[in-house]
């Protein structure tokens, strides 16, 4: 093999390198993570930021020991109504997926605790192939 030969291949195997290492535009996160007040026995909203550099995801399921059940909802208008939507496995494509009052949101239903500003609980998001991610909530006014 050549000088030049030589030369091209380790540059091109160098990049190789560079660009499975850096996997992408950055890591799985979930951030900007908070949830709104609730009494006992009512219900709360949970909501947060997913950035998911690649490959698309799906969210399977929310669960916490803070409530009875716990859900993804949609918010839609319908006939000049607001409704909340169940939704299973959302999809979470490469990018960032909102979950926003008004929106897509994680519902708390049936609290088993008051929740009041300042307050902190754990929520678990079971993704299809980021696994599951702890999140630690703290509740704000909006």
């Amino acid at each position: 093999m050549s000088r030049v030969h030589k030369f091209v291949f380790f540059a091109v195997f160098a990049l190789v390198l560079v660009a499975c290492s850096t996997g992408g535009s950055g890591e799985f996160q979930v951030n900007d993570v908070w949830a709104r007040p609730g009494l006992v026995g009512g219900n709360a909203a949970v909501f947060f930021v997913i950035n998911n550099p690649g490959p698309d995801d799906m969210l399977l399921s929310v669960s916490s020991e803070i409530a009875s059940a716990v859900e993804m909802h949609m918010t839609i208008m319908q006939d000049d109504n607001m409704q909340m939507v169940p939704q299973v496995n959302v999809p979470v494509p490469i990018g960032e997926t909102i979950f926003e009052p008004g929106g897509l949101h994680v519902m708390l239903i049936g609290l088993k605790n008051d929740l009041k500003p300042g307050d902190t609980f754990t929520v678990t998001l079971n993704f299809e192939k980021a696994g599951d991610r702890l999140l630690n909530v703290t509740v704000r006014e909006p």
